[in-house]
């Protein structure tokens, strides 16, 4: 790597470690569940029935299955999300309840009202653009080395349309 590039590097890497840190911190703070919780949340939200298989929540989620189930009991617990088995009873599901959805809905401003804070209001609208074409290859590229399944390839083809 030459000096520009170690130096973009050790950027990002900041970011990698400072962005999701506050992130975590205001929403334990405001909203009483962690960036990690609300990710989960967010990935069931956004299928057309709220559920999702927890194998493939786990991916969506970037988590291990084990951190998976830990959180997945914690909003059990809340009554947010909710266990159920497939029709054959193998695979595991988490649904998102009614409950889980409301409360989505009021974390969700919160949240972006964060993000704006943090992210957009430091950049000027050409940033912004080149923020997502930076990260959107970034991200085509890294999901092409990655067998994730379908939630992974349409995620990977959602990159590199925005990338562009």
């Amino acid at each position: 790597m030459n000096h520009r590039e170690w130096s973009a590097w050790l950027q990002l890497v900041g970011t990698f470690t400072l962005l999701p840190a506050a992130l975590d911190s205001q929403l334990q703070r405001e909203a009483g569940m962690t960036h990690f919780e609300f990710g989960v949340m967010v990935a069931l939200s956004r299928q057309p029935d709220r559920r999702l298989q927890l194998k493939d929540l786990a991916v969506v989620a970037n988590g291990s299955l084990s951190r998976l189930s830990h959180v997945i009991s914690r909003l059990e617990r809340r009554g947010w999300v909710r266990r159920t088995s497939g029709t054959k009873g193998r695979a595991t599901y988490a649904d998102l309840t009614d409950k889980g959805f409301q409360k989505l809905m009021a974390t969700g401003p919160i949240h972006l009202r964060e993000v704006r804070r943090l992210v957009f209001d430091v950049l000027t609208p050409e940033e912004v653009k080149a923020l997502k074409q930076v990260t959107g290859r970034i991200n085509a590229g890294l999901l092409d080395g990655i067998g994730l399944g379908e939630l992974g390839r349409r995620a990977r083809d959602r990159s590199r349309r925005q990338s562009c």
